[in-house]
């Protein structure tokens, strides 16, 4: 009962948290209520407080620290020396960069979206992630490929054609940018099982979030030196100030790094408390709850078409999860963190 009561609480906070990040992107983004449309630049900041926050996680509690300086044979890649270690630099430039760059990506290109489409078109686009996890786990042989996952992918697909066809105010910008955050968020989490969560330097949320929040971050600051106009978002932040306050202006900016990494330990903890199929359908209920707040925070419609689409990929998501609970497949783990790690 105990347990049950934890998880439940779990539940809501990253319900909760998650949901705060997704309302609040949206306003940033959008011009409403708070302007700032600058998302690479302000994803930028975010992974900087969880670089911050997670650092002085780990200076306060030693036991979160890696206890090893070198990572042990089975810890190499494909094709690397089976015979020696790998310090944690080598591991840090062949494994946990590239991940670090899919991240950025996923994040930066689907907080970018919200400038161009609904949170509720953004939201159910992202779900399709599933469809290119398992394509990249079939590509690194961490999921075997069967007549029913062909199914699965097929049926989500067809869901997502339904979303933007019966999308009111279809944006290609938006479309072509939430697709490829999910694109970029398949190969991230197929890498992560690939790469990262074997290895003691990121056995923890607390120890990964402190190796791989850098690069996110280094990577989102040039590809927003290169695609946001600096000038305009130096005149963004100098309304903001006027608007706001310096102190409040400050927080207004850096608050979304507060929540995501608050979402990023409540959602570790659930799955340690659980299970992953757990914390998938959490997701889906998740989105649901998203989908409902957009409608009613921000007047976001959907037709029936978007509603056939909606649930045919939910319904996907459960065949999915039904099929890796029953089947014995070797299922990548997915984390669902869409977000969300923003």
């Amino acid at each position: 009962m105990r347990n049950a009561l934890g998880i439940a609480v779990l539940v809501v906070l990253w319900h909760s948290f998650s949901m705060s990040i997704s309302i609040y992107n949206k306003w940033m983004f959008s011009g409403q209520a708070i302007s700032f449309p600058f998302p690479l630049f302000m994803t930028c900041l975010h992974q900087a407080v969880q670089f911050a926050l997670s650092g002085l996680l780990l200076y306060l509690i030693p036991s979160l620290r890696p206890r090893r300086t070198t990572l042990p044979p089975s810890a190499v890649l494909p094709g690397g020396d089976p015979h020696g270690g790998m310090s944690l630099t080598r591991f840090y430039l062949t494994h946990l960069v590239p991940c670090g760059v899919a991240t950025a990506l996923d994040i930066g290109l689907g907080n970018m979206s919200l400038r161009f489409s609904t949170l509720t078109f953004m939201t159910v686009c992202k779900s399709s992630v599933l469809i290119f996890i398992l394509l990249f786990a079939f590509l690194f042989r961490l999921e075997k490929l069967s007549a029913q996952l062909i199914v699965i992918i097929a049926f989500m697909t067809v869901g997502e054609v339904m979303m933007v066809l019966g999308e009111i105010s279809f944006s290609a910008a938006g479309f072509s940018l939430v697709t490829a955050s999910a694109f970029f968020s398949g190969f991230r989490w197929a890498l992560t099982q690939l790469l990262i969560l074997k290895h003691p330097a990121t056995s923890n949320p607390i120890s990964m979030l402190f190796f791989l929040s850098p690069v996110v971050c280094i990577t989102l600051a040039g590809i927003s030196l290169s695609l946001e106009d600096t000038k305009e978002m130096v005149k963004g932040l100098q309304a903001l100030s006027s608007a706001w306050g310096g102190a409040m202006s400050l927080s207004l900016l850096l608050l979304p790094g507060v929540l995501a990494f608050c979402m990023v330990l409540s959602q570790f903890a659930l799955l340690k408390r659980s299970s992953v199929v757990t914390l998938s359908v959490c997701g889906i209920l998740k989105e649901v709850f998203i989908i409902s707040a957009a409608g009613l925070v921000f007047g976001d419609q959907l037709t029936p078409v978007n509603i056939c689409g909606v649930l045919v990929i939910m319904a996907s998501i459960v065949a999915y999860n039904y099929t890796k609970l029953t089947g014995g497949h070797r299922a990548v783990e997915v984390k669902n963190f869409n977000e969300k790690h923003s």
